[in-house]
């Protein structure tokens, strides 16, 4: 937890909880928890269980990144593009990932 502290203090980040408006440019934290659709260049996910991202991903290369990096913490920049009874549709520009973490056994 101490890690994770530090790094909300450096970038002046806090966790937040409010309506969101169509439009308007979020940074969302969490992960990836399904692949709609995979291919390059329309890449759609779903991030936390319950919000649709669609990617312009143009490799199949930065595709299977993406698919390796699945359930990992990251932040996904994303433009809100509706939100109705079935959910919250985003464009997402850029997802940042945090350093993998390496283990020995």
């Amino acid at each position: 937890m101490s890690s994770e502290a530090n790094f909300f203090e450096k970038f002046g980040l806090e966790v937040g909880q409010g309506e969101v408006k169509v439009g308007e440019t979020y940074p969302i934290y969490g992960m990836i928890t399904k692949f709609i659709s995979d291919t390059p260049g329309k890449v759609e996910v779903e991030i936390n269980y319950s919000i649709k991202a669609r990617m312009a991903i143009p490799s199949e290369k930065k595709v299977e990144l993406l698919r390796e990096r699945a359930f990992e913490p990251g932040i996904f920049i994303s433009t809100v593009r509706s939100k109705d009874e079935n959910g919250i549709v985003v464009d997402c520009s850029t997802v940042v990932f945090g350093k993998r973490q390496g283990f020995d056994a």
